[in-house]
């Protein structure tokens, strides 16, 4: 069974090996040779404990959805799924969710995704298309 749970600052150094481990062949393939310091000190000085929800199987923690509610939009931050938990349809439920929310509160969802990462097909998929776009990254949106 997946549930959520709000993430708590003994969440960390689960949240900070959840990104290493899911977005790290993405942000090495666009950034360059991995730096453990650096991405520490960015990691640990950015994340805001309580924009986070960890998401858990049969009460094992998985991933995580980052995520805030803005006056002008629902901003999605980051959706991260331990490998084991890809491909499994986790995601697009996870995604789904937030784009439910999106609407109820007559939102637009917004995010960010590193263009070598395949997770924007599934946006994609979902809805949501490319509003515009760095050299590293794509701008999303659902309105």
């Amino acid at each position: 069974m997946i549930s959520r749970r709000p993430a708590k600052q003994d969440d960390l150094e689960f949240l900070y090996a959840l990104m290493r481990e899911s977005l790290g062949p993405y942000v090495i393939e666009t950034f360059g040779p991995w730096n453990e310091a650096e991405q520490r000190e960015r990691f640990f000085r950015d994340t805001v404990v309580q924009h986070h929800q960890v998401v858990e199987e049969d009460g094992v923690a998985i991933g995580c959805v980052c995520k805030a509610v803005l006056p002008e939009a629902v901003k999605l931050y980051r959706v991260y799924l331990r490998p084991g938990a890809q491909r499994r349809g986790i995601g697009s439920a996870l995604v789904r969710e937030e784009i439910s929310l999106a609407r109820s509160l007559r939102r637009p969802l917004q995010l960010s995704v590193l263009r070598v990462n395949p997770a924007r097909r599934l946006y994609e998929r979902l809805g949501l298309r490319i509003i515009g776009e760095t050299p590293t990254h794509y701008e999303m949106e659902l309105s």
